[in-house]
């Protein structure tokens, strides 16, 4: 079933957790588009900044957890030493905390003056909201292009099993295993 770009995955692909991390991989790059849009043009409806907002304080949040609590510890015990990938982990697990405090700079100038229907976005945060949306690019296409990729090959089925519940239960959704 379809979704809007940046609203989140259906709970139904929590059950093949590296469906749902790369379709919020999809999601994170529509709220760059979203976010570069907003810089470009200087201004955002009250409604989508306020989802913009809830998305970069809540969903985000979460993802990074699936990815640096479940994900990345599970292939980091599975990975071979050939795999390289204990630098590139810790260098994502890097970028996800220096993501969250670029997030939280733009949160706080999505949520200037809440009573008003517009958001007047001024030249440092539109410059703020450029670079988070070009690091994340980089730092998808590094999840995509790499870990995931060697995840699929590498984790186990009780592995997946294990994610999907964390994940779960970060989202509080019921698992039946």
């Amino acid at each position: 079933m379809p979704w809007d770009d940046t609203a989140p995955p259906p709970f139904a692909l929590l059950d093949d957790p590296l469906a749902y991390i790369l379709a919020a991989h999809l999601r994170q790059r529509a709220v760059c588009a979203v976010l570069r849009r907003f810089a470009t043009d200087r201004v955002a409806g009250r409604a989508q900044a306020d989802r913009m907002t809830a998305y970069l304080t809540g969903d985000l949040r979460l993802h990074h957890e699936d990815e640096d609590l479940d994900l990345y510890p599970v292939l980091r015990r599975r990975a071979l030493p050939a795999d390289g990938l204990g630098i590139t982990l810790a260098r994502l697990a890097e970028e996800h905390r220096q993501g969250g405090a670029m997030a939280d700079m733009i949160v706080e100038a999505l949520s200037a003056r809440p009573a008003d229907d517009t958001v007047h976005i001024n030249i440092a945060a539109g410059e703020a909201m450029q670079a988070y949306a070009a690091s994340e690019m980089r730092h998808l296409a590094l999840e995509n292009g790499v870990v995931l990729a060697l995840a699929r090959i590498r984790l186990t089925r009780p592995d997946l099993k294990a994610i999907s519940r964390g994940m779960k239960l970060r989202r509080g959704v019921v698992a039946h295993d």
